[in-house]
């Protein structure tokens, strides 16, 4: 704690308390500066910027781009200390501290926006005196040349009707230029969800990368020659229709599969295990079955390293989903077949045929209701409905059901 303190007085500190203590040997007691504050200074740094032609040649990057000097805590950003370069491509930046006290809890990295990509250099050591910062830009394209996506991890498990995935991409780049993906046609790279998938969220909420518009993630950032790759993890869901999903997803770059996992055991919320299995297609990766310390078990798809061509469907099978419930229809086809009876049949009495006729079809529509909660009930009980779902589709049944016997009696003769 004591650090992070210094560290904030020390990045945040008027540039008069950045003084060497000149003061005799008198203490904060005594009117002088903690140690740490006594001992750091500030320097003017001078970044040169150039741009990096294909051949190799270096020329000035001209004026008005904006540059600065950052630094970091633990690799955390706490300031940035920003100027514009002149004609020439050179920046001056006044005030960046430095202090032997503290120095090894900090460090510095400049930074360059041009063409609308922010490009990063990492600094080594401290600044001294009045030090000069020269750095390259490369060239900026928006081809995707050396552009790939790898599926890193695919997590899966049910939720009632639907298969929730947890999907981590890694966005790789293999190029000497910097790919500005932001300046593509739409804004940026169009990754789309698996067709069918639903309500995708982020987990990064506040990344200003990466967008979601409808099912498709749009990466709006940039890749750099050297750099790190660009991850995004999204979590969404695809309602299933049948015990055996077909997953089939198709990536506007070359892709390749990380690792597709499924749990063996009972998820939280569920009443009982659902053990999901997997299946390989078109030869892509291999089955591995695994158990963790603590008994936990799971089953994997480790994809190796076979790639998938621009536009070439990653496929694979989710097998052992709880069969669907299809006592939703029943109760809608009910209902519509009783809204229908009601308005063609009535509750007149028309003499003993359109009687009859009208008590059957009533009595139909309340077997069929009766029969739909029977379902629902098991389904809980089993654990493939949570019981707030059960509760208000019991609700809404049971009311319709009173109507029905108040009608049954009203057919009731006299």
């Amino acid at each position: 704690m004591k650090t992070w303190i210094a560290l904030a007085i020390f990045v945040l500190s008027a540039p008069a308390l950045a003084q060497p203590y000149a003061g005799g040997a008198g203490g904060p007691a005594a009117g002088g500066l903690p140690p740490f504050l006594a001992k750091m200074q500030r320097h003017d740094l001078t970044l040169r910027v150039s741009r990096r032609a294909p051949d190799g040649t270096l020329t000035p990057a001209g004026a008005g781009l904006s540059v600065g000097v950052r630094i970091l805590a633990n690799g955390s950003r706490v300031k940035d200390y920003v100027a514009r370069t002149d004609a020439a491509g050179v920046a001056l930046l006044e005030g960046v501290p430095s202090n032997p006290e503290v120095q090894g809890a900090i460090g510095y990295e400049a930074w360059v926006v041009a063409d609308d990509v922010r490009f990063p250099f990492d600094l080594d050591g401290a600044p001294t005196g009045e030090a000069e910062i020269q750095v390259a830009l490369p060239e900026v394209t928006t081809g995707l040349e050396g552009v790939a996506l790898e599926h890193s991890f695919i997590e899966l498990f049910p939720d009632e009707e639907a298969l929730v995935a947890r999907h981590e991409m890694r966005l790789t780049y293999d190029g000497t230029r910097a790919v500005n993906l932001g300046a593509l046609p739409g804004g940026g790279l169009m990754l789309p969800c698996p067709p069918g998938a639903k309500h995708p969220s982020l987990h990064d909420e506040h990344d200003p990368l990466v967008e979601v518009r409808g099912t498709t993630l749009v990466f709006k950032g940039a890749l750099l020659p050297g750099g790190e790759p660009a991850t995004i993890t999204v979590v969404y869901q695809i309602p299933y229709d049948a015990e055996t999903f077909e997953w089939s997803q198709a990536m506007p770059v070359p892709s390749r599969l990380g690792v597709v996992v499924v749990s063996k055991d009972r998820q939280p919320g569920h009443r009982v295990a659902l053990p999901l299995g997997l299946q390989v297609r078109d030869g892509l990766g291999a089955i591995d079955r695994t158990e963790l310390d603590g008994g936990k078990r799971f089953e994997l798809i480790r994809g190796g390293d076979k790639v998938l061509a621009a536009n070439e469907p990653l496929r694979f099978a989710v097998t052992g989903l709880p069969p669907a419930p299809h006592w939703k229809a029943w109760v809608l086809l009910a209902t519509i077949a009783g809204v229908i009876g009601v308005v063609l049949l009535g509750f007149r009495r028309r003499g003993a045929d359109g009687m009859r006729l009208s008590r059957a079809h009533l009595v139909t529509e309340r077997d069929r209701l009766v029969r739909a909660l029977a379902r629902m009930r098991r389904a809980r009980d089993k654990g493939r409905m949570s019981e707030v779902r059960f509760e208000r589709e019991r609700e809404a049944i049971t009311a319709r059901l009173v109507s029905l016997y108040r009608a049954l009696d009203r057919l009731e003769p006299r």
